[in-house]
């Protein structure tokens, strides 16, 4: 994953008009990817021997914790336009989002990990999710470290690096697999808290930006599909 996010860097950088036209059709894919894998993947499967009354409140706990750490970190992803009248020679600003894209990529690893650990499918599911997620960050956080001060070599090497801590994550949550096992349930809740918080907070947010009636039901089509194609493998296959 690692690598896969520095190739759309580096495609952003060569073609940074083409994708920017077809950002919000990625936000909207990854806006019905997040929500599919949510609510048909991870809670059935967290409330599959578990109650409600014991995974719904864990649901809500998650959401409003990624909310709390998301201002602790400045993770203003969704406004980051917002950020451009800092002055290019500080790179506070650049080595904040650092920080906040090393912590936010080792959550992403032990998402992704526990997903596999509770079956492939599921982790293959949330594999897909995060990475659609990830498309308009990174780009974004690209250009915000340019703009910091960052030259694009220095941009291109830190985000690499500090891409790496979602393998930190994954090996992390996977050294600690017996752990994992009656936790399992809860674990794959605050997962679900996460994937929605994303989607209706962080990516949501950016789908109003457009008034085009013809944009608006295509950024809708996007979402509806990304909802399909992401839970179609557990309809296929199942969870096993």
């Amino acid at each position: 994953m690692p690598i896969l996010f520095n190739i759309i860097i580096a495609l952003a950088i060569l073609n940074y008009d083409k994708v920017k036209r077809y950002t919000h059709y990625i936000i909207s894919f990854a806006v019905g990817a997040l929500l599919g894998v949510s609510f048909f993947e991870l809670i059935p499967e967290a409330l599959a021997n578990n109650p409600a009354e014991e995974i719904m409140p864990i649901i809500l706990v998650s959401i409003i914790l990624f909310f709390a750490l998301e201002q602790l970190l400045f993770w203003h992803h969704c406004h980051h336009e917002e950020h451009r009248d800092h002055q290019p020679e500080h790179k506070a600003y650049g080595q904040l989002i650092l920080w906040g894209d090393f912590l936010h990529n080792f959550i992403d690893g032990i998402i992704i990990a526990l997903a596999f650990m509770a079956s492939p499918t599921l982790g293959l599911m949330a594999t897909i999710a995060i990475i659609f997620h990830e498309i308009p960050q990174e780009i974004a956080d690209f250009g915000i470290l340019i703009h910091s001060g960052f030259t694009k070599k220095q941009a291109f090497l830190f985000n690499f690096l500090v891409s790496l801590s979602t393998l930190a994550g994954a090996l992390l949550t996977y050294l600690l697999g017996n752990l994992w096992v009656p936790l399992m349930p809860y674990a794959l809740a605050l997962v679900a808290g996460n994937f929605i918080y994303l989607a209706a907070v962080d990516l949501m947010p950016e789908l109003h930006e457009s008034t085009s009636l013809k944009h608006n039901i295509l950024q809708l089509a996007f979402i509806i599909l990304g909802v399909i194609l992401v839970t179609l493998p557990g309809q296929l296959f199942g969870h096993g």
